[in-house]
């Protein structure tokens, strides 16, 4: 009876289909020698084969709609990166997506880079700021005259943490909130991120738990936003396994002879390199981890423990998984793979996915899971590759040109403080004490337009009605830049800067990571029902979520502009 049970129960292995195939053939023969009735043996046979062809030939079907979707999103994903370390990579890993998924290259963001978070938004929402409402990570309040992150929440309670974050700002719905709301709140829907902006960007309003890491204390920590607060399954790494992984030291994962190009970010030659993923960042309390592969270690481990103890794509309402990597480095200042660092991180991240797909594949199975991967806006070149070719580059420090733009204006207008802050490209100035003087604030605004266009890197100054009021073929500078902000958030003069050029603060950090006039990041999906085949059109990045809303039959989420990605239908 055991042996019948075997034959006839539902499987999703391949193998064991095989092997009751093999069974039946040896189980028709044993019966047929058995001295019966004949007809009562035509009988049986015929029971047995109607139910065990039954069995056998529903689980090679695939769902209607995938039980399990897991977004990866990339920090600092490049094609032609990939293009150049695709030999070096596993079968199962990167090269899975390409050799048997959809590839679409050809990804365009029409917005302005100012960070994930405005990214991740447009992604999740088929939208652009203008809409969403996240023009960035940071912005500069009014009221407070400070530069606060998008994410700040006074109403919510860190867990873990004494941030106090929530996605209060961004203004639509997402693809996984969509999800949630669709199934009455039974699917099981999680984000795993290295950073607060991306966890929360990806978890939507609605995902039952997210996590990012916190770089101080070596830890998940989270938001008390979310209705499940940490999850379990991050509160039980974070008693030991979260530090074992994130102690160890990293290190070439090959020869470094072997690599595209030997050279490390210190400039020794095939002499590789080490780092110490719990090493301070020079004058600060943070340690180098989230530009490590140990913290894509870490999202990988969460996320295959959220899968097991949720049991996700495990029953009839379909669950969602949002993942962010990375492969910026440590004191990265060049786009170009051109250091031993960087394609090590992507050798590490290509192993990451692997690991995450063998675990997909014994738990929900890859036939039931629809696996998309991405990136954000990056630039292609640094300033330092330009120079280092004669093509004109440079860094647009904005701390000096306000001081210049408030003592030009105090000539005109006298001693006040006529600029009241900065960021991101966005000139705010006191507009309330320009009017309360007698003065035409349009005509002030226009003034400092023009006089911005003497400084060194400035390609073009706008009013904030001039962006907010323009219009034409989205892919003018204008309409680019309406898409990027919203009237919350956006200065009273913006300004952009020439090819080549990027912003740094008074750090020396970078403000944004592509000042590129298109944008362009590859999109892969993988599983369930997606053909392999090579999308050569061009498409926007809003166009990814109603891709994702027509493939979970839920409805676009509310402010979407996109139109899904026909050609993966087809």
């Amino acid at each position: 009876m055991d042996s019948f049970k075997f034959l006839c129960s539902p499987s999703s292995s391949t193998h064991d289909v095989r092997r009751r195939t093999i069974g039946l053939n040896y189980f028709f023969k044993f019966v047929y020698a058995i001295d019966m009735n004949h007809f009562l043996s035509k009988l049986l046979l015929f029971i047995i084969l109607f139910f065990c062809t039954f069995e056998v030939g529903a689980q090679q079907k695939r769902p209607d709609r995938p039980l399990l979707v897991v977004g990866i999103v990339v920090d600092g994903l490049q094609q032609m990166h990939l293009n150049s370390m695709m030999d070096g990579f596993d079968t199962n890993g990167f090269k899975a997506f390409v050799n048997h998924g959809t590839k679409c290259p050809n990804i365009v963001y029409n917005t302005v880079s100012a960070g994930n978070a405005p990214d991740w938004a447009s992604l999740m929402t088929g939208s652009v700021p203008f809409y969403h409402g996240i023009s960035s990570g940071n912005f500069f309040d009014k009221k407070t005259r400070s530069i606060v992150s998008v994410l700040n929440d006074e109403r919510q309670a860190g867990i873990g943490t004494w941030e106090k974050y929530s996605a209060q700002r961004l203004l639509a719905s997402t693809v996984l909130d969509e999800l949630s709301i669709a199934n009455a709140h039974l699917s099981k829907n999680y984000t795993v991120a290295i950073n607060a902006d991306d966890a929360i960007m990806l978890g939507g309003h609605t995902a039952r738990a997210v996590a990012w890491i916190d770089d101080v204390n070596l830890k998940w920590v989270t938001t008390a936003y979310y209705a499940d607060g940490l999850s379990r399954s991050a509160d039980e790494m974070n008693t030991g396994y979260f530090q074992l992984l994130a102690s160890r030291d990293w290190e070439p994962i090959s020869t470094v002879a072997s690599y595209l190009y030997p050279s490390t970010t210190e400039g020794a030659k095939r002499k590789g390199f080490k780092y110490s993923p719990t090493d301070k960042k020079q004058a600060s309390a943070s340690t180098i981890i989230k530009n490590t592969p140990a913290a894509n270690a870490l999202v990988t481990e969460l996320a295959i423990k959220i899968i097991q103890d949720e049991r996700l794509g495990k029953d009839q309402y379909p669950d969602m998984l949002m993942l962010q990597y990375t492969v910026v480095t440590p004191k990265e200042r060049m786009g170009a793979l051109q250091i031993a660092e960087k394609e090590d991180m992507y050798k590490r991240l290509d192993r990451e996915i692997q690991h995450l797909m063998q675990q997909i594949e014994k738990t929900a199975g890859l036939d039931n899971t629809l696996i998309f991967l991405t990136g954000n806006q990056t630039t292609l070149h640094y300033p330092a590759d330009l120079t280092e070719h004669n093509i004109p580059s440079g860094y647009f420090v904005a701390d000096r040109s306000m001081a210049l733009l408030n003592t030009y204006l105090m000539a005109i207008y006298g001693q006040e403080q006529w600029v009241l802050g900065y960021y991101g490209k966005n000139i705010y100035l006191n507009k309330q004490k320009m009017e309360q003087r007698g003065f035409d604030f349009s005509k002030v605004r226009q003034q400092v337009a023009d006089f911005m266009l003497e400084f060194e890197g400035i390609q073009a100054a706008y009013t904030t009605s001039q962006v907010l009021h323009s219009s034409g073929d989205f892919r003018s500078e204008t309409s680019k830049l309406r898409n990027s902000y919203h009237n919350n958030q956006i200065g009273d003069v913006i300004i952009t800067l020439l090819p080549g050029w990027m912003e740094v603060d008074e750090k020396n950090r970078h403000v944004d990571l592509s000042n590129d006039i298109q944008s362009y990041v590859p999109l892969f999906l993988y599983g369930w029902k997606i053909p392999s085949k090579t999308i050569h059109s061009t498409y926007r990045i809003v166009d990814v979520a109603p891709t994702l809303s027509r493939i979970l039959d839920i409805p676009f989420p509310n402010a979407n502009l996109g139109q899904p990605i026909e050609e993966i239908f087809e």
